[in-house]
């Protein structure tokens, strides 16, 4: 049967017709506004899960209101029929302009992808990811400006079988490496392509060229392309880089985000029209003139870059001029005059909904939900006993294990003792309430600080320390870590020492087991204020040796057997003592006779 109305629009002249639809001109009956409808084909609409994909793309694309993308208008079903109406857009492809050999001026490109940057942050910013950004889904606009179509398509039809080597090949020319190995799709994918589209207006030709799909896909996973300068001389050396560093290989080595591009585009736009401003400045090229209109060449939607097709503009009445060009939001395609549906019977159901339909619905929906459905004061009664419940509910339900440990962290990397002696409740709560916790041993290193904060010591206690072995009693550390504690209330520097040895040993206690990243904790606490404690206990010994050394000086020429004595014990007691080593070697130089003889130790009476 032939086919004369969708919904709202009458159905005018085919613009095209490929693996995934049918695309002709229409018009709005009730406004006589211009549209392109797009008749997605019968085979896919029957595929399992189709509709649901088609739904959630429609909900995704109603965001996206922007003058640089291609506005969809609505979308609805006919029998078993899925539809959906664009805007009708007067341009050509730029896959076309390159096609029939036009080359584009760098100060072009640079507006080009100027206006695509803020067509991408707005989709960006709502989490839309087009997938397939290339020469054919660019419009190119009487006034110069661009216009970007089929968002969502890729994801759209990416299941579908509908495909051949050479139409996955359109694509894959453009599409970035974390793409052709399968991973994640991100918004750093559109980047990739953008930088491949403006490498292709300035050279000609896209990064990389190849008749074999999986040579193409090897390039775009390990190759360099060649410097778009070598095709391109007049472009400037910075807008080279930009666009190699959207080409590189890692996405976290791209652009951040479109925003950021967008302003880096402009800065170079601006000061390379400072520096000089006539057409025969440094790399200011000059634009080649546009070919007259011609047949339109483009890619049909959703097919990833395939079927490649030509069509001749005829006389038939449409929409809009017959002499212009016109490419839609799924693109533009051979033409014919009407679509023959596969169906036994006369259309008759029809559900369309557009835009402002959706939107005053959902104005109507928020408006009945803010109606109220008890009085004030019944609502008030209600909220004041939930409010009621809720707070005993919490005040009886105890801190998490994640809560508490954040709180406590928090404090405990303020490096500030105030904040850290605050959290002495939240740690004792943690260790009654979670003992088995994986942290535990942390936070009994923390309890620790906020104990050495309080007495001026800077060890664990002997007790505290056993109850950390007892928590992990098969770890390697657990016996050197209880000696240490231990010789930490005798020996300060031994201590010091072997809690030292345990940091440096297992210095990356975030790649160890529990029960060695908790001891290794316990005992980095401790070093600092170990350490001034050692510190004071050495100055004050030193002080007295010191002292000692100035006794036998002063009673040398009276009592040298008592001087050289003084002498001889200072050397006995600590010649193994590293802090005590100027002192000894004093010592040892006094003992020493003036015909450099060593004097004989004198034995004690």
């Amino acid at each position: 049967m032939l086919l004369e109305q969708l919904g709202p629009y009458r159905i005018g002249r085919q613009l095209g017709k490929g693996g995934m639809g049918t695309v002709y001109a229409a018009v709005d009956t009730q406004t006589n506004a211009p549209a392109a409808v797009k008749v997605l084909a019968p085979q896919l609409a029957m595929q399992a899960g189709f509709r649901e994909r088609f739904e959630a793309e429609i909900e995704s694309l109603k965001k996206l209101h922007h003058p640089n993308i291609v506005q969809l208008f609505g979308y609805g079903q006919q029998e078993e029929v899925l539809f959906y109406a664009m805007e009708l857009v007067e341009g050509i492809s730029l896959e076309d302009e390159l096609a029939h050999g036009r080359r584009f001026d760098w100060r072009e490109v640079c507006q080009i992808g100027i206006q695509l940057c803020r067509a991408l942050k707005l989709a960006h910013d709502h989490g839309v990811i087009h997938r397939d950004i290339k020469p054919a889904n660019l419009l190119l606009m009487p006034d110069g400006n661009v216009k970007l179509t089929d968002f969502g398509i890729a994801r759209l039809f990416g299941n579908t079988g509908v495909t051949s080597e050479g139409g996955v090949l359109g694509t894959a020319e453009y599409m970035a490496p974390e793409q052709a190995d399968g991973r994640r799709t991100t918004h750093h994918c559109d980047l990739y392509s953008l930088g491949g589209v403006m490498y292709a207006l300035l050279a000609g030709r896209p990064p990389f060229r190849s008749q074999s799909l999986l040579e193409m896909l090897q390039m775009q996973r390990y190759s360099t392309p060649e410097p778009v300068r070598r095709f391109a001389p007049d472009t400037p050396e910075e807008f080279e880089q930009i666009i190699m560093q959207l080409l590189a290989k890692e996405p976290q080595e791209r652009f951040p985000n479109a925003l950021l591009l967008s302003r880096r585009l402009e800065a170079m736009q601006r000061g390379l029209s400072l520096h000089n401003d006539g057409p025969e400045g440094n790399g200011a090229g000059t634009a080649r003139p546009r070919p007259a209109p011609r047949p339109v060449r483009a890619t049909i939607a959703g097919d990833q870059g395939g079927v490649h097709v030509r069509s001749t503009q005829t006389g038939a009445a449409t929409p809009a001029s017959a002499t212009s060009d016109f490419s839609v939001a799924g693109a533009s395609f051979d033409d014919e005059s009407v679509l023959e549906l596969q169906t036994p019977s006369p259309v008759v159901a029809t559900r369309f909904t557009t835009l402002e339909e959706e939107q005053r619905r959902e104005a109507e929906l928020q408006q009945q939900r803010r109606e109220p459905l008890m009085t004030s004061t019944t609502v008030l009664l209600v909220l004041t006993l939930v409010a009621i419940v809720g707070l005993v509910i919490y005040a009886l339900q105890p801190p998490s294990a994640d809560t508490l440990y954040g709180r406590i962290d928090t404090a405990a990397s303020a490096n500030d003792s105030r904040k850290l002696s605050e959290s002495k409740d939240d740690v004792a709560r943690f260790l009654k309430l979670y003992p088995g916790d994986s942290r535990a041993g942390e936070v009994q290193a923390i309890q620790a600080r906020i104990d050495s904060a309080k007495t001026g010591t800077s060890t664990l206690s002997v007790v505290q320390a056993k109850i950390l072995v007892r928590r992990h009693p098969l770890s390697p550390l657990g016996n050197e870590y209880l000696e240490a504690v231990k010789l930490g209330e005798t020996d300060p520097a031994r201590a010091l020492v072997r809690l030292q040895a345990i940091v440096n040993l297992y210095g990356h206690p975030e790649k160890e087991s529990p029960g060695i990243r908790d001891f290794v904790e316990a005992a980095r606490a401790q070093l600092p204020a170990l350490r001034e404690r050692v510190d004071a206990l050495t100055l004050e010994r030193r002080a007295l040796i010191n002292d000692r050394l100035k006794q036998a000086d002063a009673i040398a020429e009276k009592d040298p057997k008592q001087a050289t004595r003084i002498r001889q014990a200072i050397v006995d007691l600590y010649q193994d003592e590293p802090w005590a080593a100027p002192l000894v070697a004093k010592a040892r130089q006094a003992l020493v006779g003036k015909d450099g003889s060593a004097l004989l130790k004198i034995a004690e009476p």
